[in-house]
């Protein structure tokens, strides 16, 4: 079992004994510079008391003991290499007024309390009582001018330090110096500081010079120059010590905005704003701070790993350390039991040893109040954590509540001291209320309940070891609200996160599930506090009054007529009518509110507060008795909220149990609604419900305002997830009406929900669409039916059926219609004519694949358009040819073989026929033959496995005088490659295709010339193929086997065949097996 912290820890006797006084730990420099001058009125504490301070209240860290030996040894005199000026760098209640009032007490008494001192400083640096003048300057509060009748005469820096070191004597004798604007000269201190041993401690320096140059423009550059002078006498004289405070750059002025503005407008004499307040600041401190880098050394009296021991030394008089790692090991154990729920630093080695350093404090306690709470402006660093600490300590020995560690939990509200302190420090009076009710504070028993939320949910499932679960988790997230509040959510340091309240909250005995249980609780049960799911923090707010208010308005608008008005028009946005292809027509419940006889897709939204509706009357009918034209065109988008009836399959999962789910759904929807509305009154006119504009200015209820409207139109967009259609198209349901679920994430404007439908569609087979319509399939697949029952159709019958027959598909907007006709007459599907007179036997205008594409000037609207069958054109004799031309024939099968990898050349005439129409099979042959000397693909006969025969491969470079049978198997260069049958790379010129025409077309007229100037390759192939003639006449090229002397005779054979035809149509191929070094072609042909 843990030891408690009641077994482990004695605190100190003040603290048990109910005498202790927080006003203790306000420590003042001042104040204890006072007591040792005489002044009256100094109360004596434990800052006054030498022996106290030292022995009671100080806990010796690296950076109290290396500026103290450094300010002593300098004052000693003895060694000149003691830095003379040093800075104390502030971080979170730095040690920075505890340190100079250590300095003080050391100054004044010397050798006398070298004993008390020792774990601080040697004796031997320590010199004799009265030894030391002391010079303390506290920057915020001490005099810039005086009066004198109605004139103010300044009062300097150093002036002040002039008095202090030499009472009215010096001050006289430095005369008009003391009072004057101008840094004084190096005759003031050689009277003011020459032969003395003086401690000079300049606090708070820059708020200072930001007084100084609030009461006189230009006042920091004479600041900064006296400081110069001073830092180089102390240089320059052994025996004078500079000790000043400056907050860090990155700190300087950030969190005393409020401060600066006050003691500003008062240098000033009128009121100063923040934003003025903090230029005139910065740059006062920008001018002192470049002074100070030149000559300061910097000291940081505590780090952050020594805060706890600090804090430990000012509450403690005795804490076990076998017991603190004992106790460590507990937790230690319990994190990694439950390490996923926790952050990052619970898992890690190291967190034992911080956990160790800083007992009895959980380190989140300490990172909570050092680091969250000391962001709060108004909240006082050390001295305000000392006081919480103090109070929390003697509540949990006075309440004998056995914890293993102090957390932040353990902070006891209910003491009204505490709870003040809290809320006082950090100006957050507006949160008691929190405390007394969701938490409990010093006031939950006046509740008529008697009792807060989070007291009656410890009461109803009460923690098997009696700890106060719920009040401690709630207490947690509520303590982390206190910084950030004025900002909410938008500050970092707002809140906490669910990890983060975990581990600052559970230990050995109340472990992480037990607390996430009670974080979990605080949705439903708390009245003020909050969880963002956006952010992902818990946190306090204010807003329970509006929660209030809404839910009031919520029980008046209930039975309203307005709430079916909202639900309406958010129906509306499912889909915005006008930015689709298809007609939206909202709230539709009868037959006769969709549109016939339109030519376009309709879809109809079903009104969410329809009883119950008929898919197919819908559909079929446009009215009582009046049958639909258009039935085809009909799209129905129905929300769960509608009953569906009539004819429809059994088992439908929507269809079944539907009226129960649709009763739950319309509740939902009516209770969105029911809140949307209340927030929209609530915020249109808060006064009427006694808050003003401001209160609603709250992230918070903004957000959720935002939330609510997007919910709305979300789980409306949802409901909307049944579409109804005609199947027919290549869904096999032959014009039965059928349903087809979306689903979509909701949102409005509806593009996501014409998304989800239109790709229904199209995995149904049930739309065609522009870039569809333009392909081979679908050309297939219309030609099955435009030519079911005859080979010949008019384009205007075709419109009629694709808007009228449910088992067509649907085309996504009539322009798809002309696109399929152009694209079918591309891919041979059929062919498109118009006749001329009533008797003529031949079309007026006729298009096939062969005439090539429809002119774009053709208007397909026009009337007389009509579509036949590719063997029904041929069979009327309007084809001059059915016979496609060789180069086309060639891309046929280059792509078939491409997309295949693999193939017998009869699987490639066949798959040129489905696509393409019939083909001969010579043609098939002699397009592969081509290709394959054109250095495309390679082949083998059927009888060779390249697995086993390496050479049954045969490529450009012999295949010259070959031809293919349809049995032989022809493979791409990468499939041959990947099946491991070409290991070498070619070293041949095979050149085809595309590349062919651009490469060896234009060198034709010049090839004999070439090799005339130094040729030296044998051609092995040379086709050129389709030279057209200017009649049609087409003259095709085939020269094999061509040694350099034959290429040279060529040139009158190949000028005149260039000349004499058009080259547009020309298909090229060349193959060179063995390329010579330095041939002329070959080098033209690489480059």
């Amino acid at each position: 079992m843990t030891m408690s912290i009641l077994d482990t820890c004695t605190p100190r006797k003040d603290l048990l004994a109910g005498t202790f006084n927080p006003e203790i730990f306000t420590a003042n420099l001042m104040q204890v510079i006072g007591h040792y001058r005489g002044e009256t009125g100094v109360v004596e504490n434990i800052y006054t008391d030498p022996l106290a301070f030292f022995g009671e209240g100080t806990y010796p860290t690296e950076g109290m003991r290396l500026m103290l030996r450094n300010i002593f040894g300098r004052l000693k005199g003895t060694d000149a290499s003691f830095p003379a000026i040093q800075r104390s760098e502030t971080a979170f209640g730095g040690g920075k007024t505890h340190t100079l009032i250590a300095a003080t007490h050391l100054a004044y008494r010397g050798t006398e309390i070298a004993d008390a001192a020792r774990e601080l400083i040697d004796a031997d640096l320590l010199l004799a009582p009265g030894a030391v003048t002391v010079v303390g300057i506290a920057g915020d509060r001490v005099a810039i001018h005086e009066t004198k009748g109605s004139r103010l005469i300044p009062y300097t820096l150093w002036g002040e330090i002039a008095y202090q070191i030499g009472g009215e004597d010096i001050y006289r004798e430095i005369g008009s110096t003391a009072t004057s604007f101008g840094s004084p000269g190096d005759e003031y201190f050689d009277v003011v500081l020459k032969g003395r041993r003086v401690l000079i401690m300049l606090d708070e320096l820059a708020a200072y010079a930001a007084r100084v140059e609030a009461a006189r423009p230009g006042g920091r550059s004479s600041v900064a120059t006296f400081l110069m002078s001073l830092f180089q006498y102390a240089k320059d004289h052994i025996g004078i010590s500079v000790v000043l405070t400056l907050a860090s750059q990155k700190d300087a002025f950030a969190r005393q905005t409020a401060m600066l503005s006050e003691i500003v407008s008062k240098a000033k004499g009128e009121e100063v704003s923040k934003t003025e307040a903090l230029d005139i600041a910065r740059r006062a401190d920008g001018e002192v701070r470049s002074v100070v880098a030149r000559d300061v050394t910097t000291v940081t009296p505590v780090r952050g790993q020594e805060i706890s021991r600090v804090l430990a030394r000012r509450l403690f008089g005795q804490i076990d350390q076998e017991g603190a790692a004992s106790t460590a090991d507990a937790y230690m154990d319990m994190y990694r039991r439950t390490a996923t729920l926790l952050p990052e630093a619970a898992r890690q080695e190291t967190f034992r040893e911080r956990m160790v350093a800083h007992y009895p404090f959980h380190p989140t306690l300490v990172d909570y109040l050092t680091g969250k709470l000391s962001t709060v402006e108004t909240f006082q660093g050390t001295r305000g954590v000392l006081r919480v600490l103090a109070l929390t300590v003697s509540n949990l020995w006075k309440k004998h509540t056995a914890v293993p560690a102090i957390h932040t939990c353990h902070l006891d509200l209910r003491d009204h001291r505490l709870s003040d302190e809290l809320i006082s420090r950090t100006e957050s009076a507006e949160l008691l209320p929190i405390i007394t009710a969701d938490i409990g504070g010093a006031d939950s028993g006046d509740l008529s309940a008697q009792d807060s939320n989070a007291a009656l949910m410890d009461k109803h499932n009460p923690h098997p070891e009696g700890f106060s679960l719920f009040e401690d988790t709630w207490k947690t997230v509520f303590l982390h609200s206190l910084a950030g509040f004025g900002e909410g959510l938008a500050s970092n340091v707002f809140g906490i996160n669910k990890q983060d309240a975990l581990f600052a909250t559970a230990f050995p005995g109340m472990t992480p599930p037990q607390v996430e249980t009670a974080l979990d609780a605080i949705r439903s049960n708390a009245y003020y506090l909050r969880y963002s799911e956006t952010e992902g923090r818990y946190y306090a707010s204010t807003g329970v009054s509006i929660n209030r208010v809404l839910a009031d308005i919520r029980r008046g608008l209930r039975g309203s007529d307005r709430i079916e008005e909202l639900l309406s028009q958010t129906s509306r946005k499912v889909v915005t009518a006008g930015q689709h292809h298809f007609e939206v027509i909202p709230e539709v419940s009868v037959p006769e509110r969709i549109p016939d006889k339109t030519g376009k897709p309709t879809l109809a939204l079903i009104a969410l507060d329809a009883n119950s509706i008929k898919p197919d009357e819908l559909i079929t009918q446009a009215g009582p008795n009046r049958p639909r034209i258009e039935q085809n065109l009909v799209l129905l988008l129905i929300p769960d909220t509608v009953n569906v009836t009539g004819d429809h399959r059994a088992g439908d999962d929507m269809l079944d149990n539907q009226e129960s789910r649709a009763l739950e759904l319309r509740d939902r929807l009516q209770s969105i609604a029911v809140d949307v509305l209340a927030r929209r009154i609530l915020k249109q006119d808060p006064a009427a419900y006694g808050l003003s504009e401001s209160a609603l200015s709250d992230q918070t209820f903004s957000r959720d305002t935002k939330e609510r409207e997007q919910a709305l139109i979300t789980v409306v967009t949802q409901a909307y997830r049944n579409l109804w259609f005609p199947g027919g198209g290549g869904g096999g349901q032959g014009g039965k009406i059928i349903r087809r679920e979306i689903s979509t994430a909701g949102g409005e404007g509806g593009v996501s929900v014409i998304e989800r439908i239109k790709e229904v569609l199209l995995n149904d087979g049930e739309l065609v669409t522009a870039e569809l319509a333009g392909s081979t399939t679908a050309g297939a697949s219309a030609a099955k039916l435009f030519f079911a029952n005859q080979d010949y159709r008019t384009l205007a019958d075709l419109r009629a059926d694709f808007a009228r027959r449910r088992d067509w598909p649907l085309l996504e907007e009539p322009s798809v219609f002309d696109t399929l006709i152009r694209a079918g007459v591309n891919h041979g599907a059929w062919c498109l004519f118009r006749m001329g007179e009533a008797d003529s036997e031949k079309p007026t205008e006729f298009h096939s694949r062969d005439t090539g594409e429809i002119p774009y000037q053709v208007t397909l609207t026009d009337p007389g358009w009509s579509v036949v069958t590719p063997q029904g054109a041929k069979k009327r004799s309007w084809t001059e040819s059915d016979k496609p031309d060789p180069a086309r024939i060639r891309q046929w099968v280059q792509d078939e073989i491409n997309a295949t990898g693999y193939c017998s050349v009869a699987e490639i005439a066949a798959k040129v026929e489905q696509d393409h129409g019939s083909v001969a099979t010579p043609d098939i042959c002699k397009a592969v033959d081509e290709l394959i000397k054109g250095g495309h693909f390679y082949v083998h006969t059927v009888d060779k496995n390249p697995d086993m025969e390496p050479d049954a491969l045969r490529g450009a470079s012999d295949w010259v005088m070959e031809t293919v049978s349809p049995e032989y198997k022809v493979v791409t260069k990468p499939e041959a490659s990947k099946r491991g049958w070409v290991t070498k790379k070619p070293t041949g010129i095979q050149i085809g295709g595309d590349e062919a025409k651009k490469k060896v077309l234009p060198l034709l007229k010049q090839i004999a010339q070439i090799y005339k100037s130094g040729g030296k390759s044998t051609i092995d192939y040379l086709e050129v193929s389709g030279l057209q003639f200017p009649q049609g006449g087409i003259f095709n090229i085939q020269l094999q086997n061509l040694a350099p002397e034959d290429v040279r005779t060529l040139d009158e054979l190949l000028d005149v065949a260039i000349d004499l035809t058009e080259q547009q149509q020309a298909e090229v191929q060349l193959v060179i097996s063995a390329p010579q070094p330095d041939c002329k072609l070959v080098e033209r042909l690489r480059s």
